[in-house]
């Protein structure tokens, strides 16, 4: 053998790389790619960790262990279901409806293998969360690590990831589009979280919640790692709560198993030819027909029809209508289910959740969906495209505002509806042009916000993570989601004090509260809003949306 041969030879009898190795770290850069994953897999429990603690304080407990010592463990499941429940059936789906599963299918790697890398992915992400939350909370909260009860914190994590990940892939096996798997998952978790002792520990639950929860595997996971957390004495295993991971883990592989399908929607079906166009009708004599759009239109009809088309748009996003309109009106009826009905700063709770979240609501359409959906036109060009159309840039605009508003007076009538239907909630007729004004203040304010996010951004790729990712902590610190009664201490309070979400909620508060004034309206909270609207306005102005 030739000098020359030897390196060809040695290249030829090099062992190739594992192929779950390799889409491991495939999947795993794809995670690092999406900041909506990252933020609420690793950032939300953690943030939601610091504004807990910071509100409900870290004294010692009965055992004379600080408070987080038992919130560590909650959010961590929650960043561990996120990974392997959330993240993982959507990027799966994901994978399937673009193609990539059944391109992969044709190459000389097992099938089995895409899976098995996604959840290996998945499970190094959801160890990730573990020691993120367990360092900071050791580091700055004083969070013991019990080392005896590192195994049984082992086999726990474990069995939780494999159960949830089998879960997620159940959940992409029966369902077809990325969207349906994303909303269905995202949709399930959140308000699971707040029955199965993740978000709100040791609440008295109405018994068909607590049976519910009791049902479902979230609770047993929260309950068994916060077990290995606690310093008392035993090794910290939890046999009853391992067996329940156990047999939801196996019920999620069967359905997975029998039902997964590699294929995209419709891809299965064969294609038709085409028919043979048909031979053009006769046309009488006379004017040739006007086409469709010529001719001046009216603004309102520019308006109308732009409103119409974002919309439209809106509705094909089933994830923006959940959070915009769904979720705010599932945590209304949930809340005081959890809570029970001890006053909440002198209201009942439901009567005292109302303002809140519709604020929330309205901040989720203006500040969230809007700029993610302007922020996507741009980047396709769209709203370059539109300055060589007859269609100004302002009408364009205007319709997505326009939309936000339906969406939110949609979301207000819902929340309403059920707070004076089923909730025992209390509205003064005559405060109703409050409500209203409130209202188109509150997206006027949200809107210009989340405009001017994108026009300070160049890429929309971390855009919906900056935007979730500081309305989620806000609604916190400005009594949208209230923790407790006392009044919130230190810095959470002037966070919530210095941005427009509490203000706004204030607003609502004053215009639906009993003891709001006669009128209706804050004076005071009315200006914060405005102001907060104009200094977005002058943002949008300098700026502009055309750069990125």
């Amino acid at each position: 053998m030739t000098t020359d041969e030897r390196p060809a030879v040695a290249e030829r009898t090099r062992p190739l790389p594992h192929p779950v190795r390799t889409l491991t770290v495939h999947a795993l850069r794809g995670f690092a790619r999406s900041p909506l994953s990252a933020f609420f897999t690793l950032i939300f429990p953690l943030a939601f960790l610091v504004i807990v603690s910071a509100i409900v304080g870290n004294g010692p407990t009965g055992a004379g262990v600080p408070v987080a010592q038992f919130l560590v463990a909650p959010f961590a499941v929650f960043g561990v279901a996120q990974a392997t429940f959330v993240v993982l059936a959507t990027d799966t789906a994901g994978l399937r409806e673009r193609g990539v599963l059944m391109r992969l299918c044709g190459t000389p790697a097992p099938a089995w293998t895409v899976l098995a890398a996604r959840v290996s992915a998945s499970a190094v992400v959801s160890v990730a969360a573990v020691v993120l939350l367990t360092g900071v909370g050791a580091g700055l909260y004083g969070v013991e690590v019990v080392w005896r009860k590192i195994p049984a914190l082992l086999v726990t994590l474990a069995l939780g990831i494999a159960c949830f990940s089998a879960l997620g892939l159940a959940v992409v096996a029966l369902t077809r589009t990325v969207l349906v798997a994303q909303t269905l998952t995202q949709g399930l978790l959140i308000p699971l979280a707040f029955i199965s002792d993740v978000f709100i520990v040791g609440a008295e639950l109405p018994v068909w919640l607590d049976r519910l929860g009791t049902a479902l595997p979230l609770r047993h996971f929260a309950h068994a790692m916060t077990e290995t957390f606690d310093p008392a004495g035993g090794y910290g295993f939890r046999p009853g709560d391992l067996l329940v991971l156990a047999a939801w883990g196996v019920l999620g592989a069967v359905v997975a198993v029998r039902r997964f399908g590699w294929l995209p929607r419709g891809s299965a079906t064969p294609a038709t030819p085409a028919p043979a166009p048909a031979a053009p009708a006769s046309r009488p004599a006379g004017p040739a027909p006007r086409p469709i759009g010529a001719g001046r239109r009216t603004p309102a009809a520019l308006l109308a029809g732009q409103v119409r088309y974002a919309l439209i748009s809106q509705w094909r996003d089933p994830l923006s209508v959940f959070f915009a309109v769904v979720f705010p009106v599932l945590l209304l009826a949930l809340f005081p289910a959890v809570f029970g009905a001890a006053p909440v700063h002198g209201l009942a709770p439901a009567q005292y959740l109302l303002p809140g979240l519709t604020a929330y609501a309205i901040a989720v359409a203006g500040y969230v969906t809007l700029p993610e959906a302007v922020a996507q036109a741009r980047g396709k060009g769209v709203l370059k495209r539109l300055r060589g159309t007859p269609l100004p840039l302002r009408w364009y605009v205007a319709g997505r505002v326009g939309a936000v508003l339906v969406v939110s007076i949609l979301s207000t009538v819902l929340l309403c509806g059920v707070a004076v239907l089923f909730l025992d909630v209390r509205l003064d007729a005559a405060r109703l042009p409050a409500v209203a004004l409130a209202v188109v203040l509150g997206v006027a304010c949200f809107a210009a916000l989340g405009l001017a996010v994108v026009a300070l951004l160049r890429s929309a790729t971390s855009l919906v993570a900056i935007t979730l990712g500081t309305l989620l902590p806000l609604s916190f610190v400005s009594d949208v989601f209230p923790v407790g009664d006392a009044p919130l201490p230190g810095w959470p309070a002037l966070i919530g004090n210095l941005f427009p979400l509490k203000h706004l909620a204030a607003l609502l508060l004053a215009a639906t509260s009993p003891a709001g004034p006669d009128s209706g309206i804050a004076a005071g909270h009315l200006a914060v809003v405005a102001a907060w609207t104009v200094a977005a306005l002058l943002i949008l102005r300098v700026r502009g949306l055309f750069r990125g």
